[in-house]
């Protein structure tokens, strides 16, 4: 039976899955590609969290390192979803024209989108996994940084975060003209978002009119969904940070899918 013509641009997980094989194929010899995006947030926590953390006295009732975890968690998504969804698709759509070839298959762009979308959220978890890890070779070390059993579904959160932010960062992409458009979207809103949205200080400490606007940004949201789970102060608020993320990554996608049959379907 056919489908409805409103859901014949809806993606096939079957063949969005040949995307991320393919993907897996090309960075098969280039692993190492993929690890070093891994160790930025590490060596924050060293640096920052452990560091200067000795000298930082309690933020929120809990010590500078287990405030600060969260926040890096949040961080290592956004970088694996980046990494992927900025540069990589943006060389494939403009340079290489890897989905021309792609789309003379079976495959069609809401595929080729969810595929993309799959591999950038498949990276930033990764990078989410390891980060924990090390926080909890950590813990055994200098003492518990995760501080309460919630943070057994700090990686699930993770996996969300990692899928909101990569259907961001393909959304962003389909608007990109050139690759300098993501020295702009690098140098005024993934910076600001790492230093200003609660990965290293509370943004209760900020000025109201720029708490507003901190509180807009998606990584608040993310890191906010994170420290409610890895310190077990959660509330009703989580369902908000939830909601947020979702309807963030629904929407981004959708634009993401539009715009990508635009610019391929001509």
């Amino acid at each position: 039976m056919n489908r409805p013509a409103a859901f014949a641009t809806l993606p096939s997980p079957a063949r969005a899955v040949r995307m991320v094989q393919r993907n897996m194929l090309v960075y098969k010899h280039e692993w190492m590609t993929i690890l070093s995006g891994f160790f930025e947030p590490v060596f924050y926590l060293f640096s920052i969290g452990l560091g200067l953390g000795a000298m930082v006295p309690t933020v929120e009732g809990i010590s500078y390192a287990a405030f600060v975890v969260p926040g890096l968690l949040a961080s290592s998504c956004l970088n694996g979803a980046i990494s992927d969804g900025f540069f990589n698709i943006f060389f494939k759509l403009h340079y290489q024209k890897t989905y021309d070839g792609i789309l003379a298959t079976p495959m069609r762009v809401a595929d080729v989108a969810f595929g993309e979308m799959l591999w950038a959220l498949i990276r930033g978890s990764i990078y989410a996994a390891g980060f924990l890890l090390v926080v909890l070779m950590l813990g055994a070390v200098t003492g518990p940084v995760l501080l309460s059993r919630w943070a057994l579904l700090a990686w699930p959160a993770a996996v969300l975060v990692s899928a909101a932010f990569s259907a961001s960062a393909l959304c962003v992409t389909s608007f990109a003209r050139k690759i300098q458009d993501f020295d702009v979207v690098v140098g005024l809103l993934v910076m600001p978002m790492f230093l200003f949205a609660g990965t290293f200080f509370p943004v209760e400490s900020m000025p109201a009119p720029a708490r507003v606007v901190v509180q807009i940004l998606p990584l608040y949201h993310a890191v906010q969904l994170l420290r409610q789970l890895t310190t077990g102060l959660v509330g009703p608020t989580i369902l908000v940070h939830v909601a947020y993320l979702v309807a963030l990554g629904v929407a981004a996608f959708l634009v993401a899918m539009r715009r990508l049959e635009r610019a391929l379907i001509k």
